[in-house]
């Protein structure tokens, strides 16, 4: 999960170097609001963390692991790489399933 605000500036996404899971942990962090300095017009910005809105990062992570069982899978033959593709993929789509409801729960939660 990525954290970002939008420049009040450009309007361009900035993206946070923080790994807060709520806008209350972000809170504790950086305080509110707080200043940061857009990386695209080099604007100075004073954010509100209500203002600060969450995504899901690239979808990589299935793929990833679906790839990872299959390689395992083939060190025990034809049925290996079958049941080592479903694990994989299973896996990693309980992670992304997850990043999603943390997503939903930044997002919908305010301080």
């Amino acid at each position: 999960m990525k954290i970002y605000c939008h420049c009040k500036h450009c309007t361009n996404k900035v993206f946070l170097a923080n790994e807060a899971k709520s806008r209350y942990q972000l809170f504790l962090s950086w305080g509110n609001p707080f200043a940061i300095k857009c990386s695209y017009c080099g604007g100075q910005n004073q954010i509100e963390v209500n203002n600060v809105r969450a995504e899901a990062t690239r979808q990589s992570i299935p793929i990833a692991t679906t790839l990872s069982g299959g390689l395992i899978g083939v060190l025990a033959g034809p049925l290996g790489v079958i049941i080592g593709l479903i694990a994989g993929g299973a896996s990693g789509g309980a992670i992304s399933y997850n990043e999603k409801q943390d997503v939903n729960n930044f997002n919908n939660n305010y301080i």
